[in-house]
């Protein structure tokens, strides 16, 4: 004969509301032993159930970073509360978030720099980057766009700008931007206003974002063109100078031969050119503009205009 179990009988009603039994279990009618209602379940299963319900909305509160492991150690926190992040130097955090493609601006995941919402800014200096990588030296040549800094209020440097057409993949029409041709820059970068406003496509490269696209010259006529790689900044648009330019050292050209129309007025830089474009554009040929030490170069976009000029004011007793 088989032993009798404490629990049998809860077992055998579990079993029977389950479905069909054996022929040896012995099956006790439904209005005889009642099924135990929610209320009277076993203790261990209601703390089980109840832990499963806790669990499921600590889950459901959680913030999306908390979904993914951290980047660097691999545990679940988010990146700025990684106690090996915060041993890190400056320096080193900062080419932790390059090389695992996170946001310098906020840490997250989830998008890039140029793409980033977050409003916040750098509680030391005020510019858009996480506080955790103030200081890294990488962010030296980023701090401020480049503009030139007058040794004298009336000394100033005319920069070679341009007007071109930029002309995307899928764009219906071109769009007119001003450029700088920045030789001693190392790759060319435009404006994140202006990639979303023509409507560029984007590609990740080595944990930075790049954009694609052909320029020609703002001259109707010319058949021009050339296609360039850009980074995604949002350290343009700026302005190209801190004072207004009164001498005018375009005098000696047409308007038609210069790169950009008005190459003394302050429209916002949205397109830089730099040095993996700049043997392509170029030419050979110069001329004097006679003022200052300003002189046209040719190039494909049109006279380029640089070089020092002296502006002193119309009312100066020198």
């Amino acid at each position: 004969m088989a032993a009798y179990l404490p629990n049998q009988d809860y077992r055998l009603y579990e079993v029977e509301d389950a479905g069909p039994t054996s022929a040896n279990r012995i099956r006790q009618p439904r209005h005889q032993q009642p099924r135990a209602s929610r209320h009277e379940r076993r203790p261990e299963e209601r703390s089980r159930s109840s832990q499963h319900r806790v669990q499921g909305e600590e889950h459901r509160e959680r913030p999306s970073f908390w979904q993914r492991a951290c980047g660097l150690c691999q545990e679940d926190h988010p990146l700025n509360s990684c106690r090996r992040f915060l041993e890190l130097s400056p320096y080193q955090r900062y080419e932790t978030i390059e090389r695992r493609s996170y946001c310098r601006n906020c840490l997250a995941r989830s998008h890039l720099a140029p793409d980033c919402p977050s409003l916040h800014t750098c509680r030391h200096c005020d510019y858009r980057h996480h506080t955790l990588i103030h200081g890294a030296p990488q962010l030296n040549n980023s701090l401020q766009p480049p503009s030139p800094s007058p040794v004298l209020r009336w000394n100033l440097v005319f920069v070679p700008t341009a007007m071109v057409q930029v002309v995307g993949e899928e764009a219906d029409s071109p769009s007119i931007v001003r450029a700088l041709i920045q030789q001693g820059a190392s790759m060319s970068r435009i404006s994140y206003s202006s990639f979303q406003r023509m409507g560029l496509r984007s590609f990740i490269f080595l944990g930075h974002r790049f954009t694609s696209f052909k320029i020609k010259a703002r001259n109707q006529a010319s058949n021009w063109a050339l296609k360039v790689y850009a980074l995604i900044t949002d350290e343009l648009p700026y302005r190209p100078y801190c004072d207004p330019i009164i001498e005018d050292p375009t005098k000696d050209f047409s308007g038609g031969s210069l790169a950009d129309v008005d190459p003394r007025s302050n429209t916002p830089i949205e397109l830089e050119l730099g040095a993996d474009v700049y043997s392509a554009i170029v030419q050979e040929g110069k001329t004097f503009s006679g003022v200052g030490a300003v002189y046209g170069f040719q190039t494909a976009l049109g006279y380029l205009l640089a070089g020092p000029i002296r502006n002193l004011p119309i009312n100066s007793p020198y």
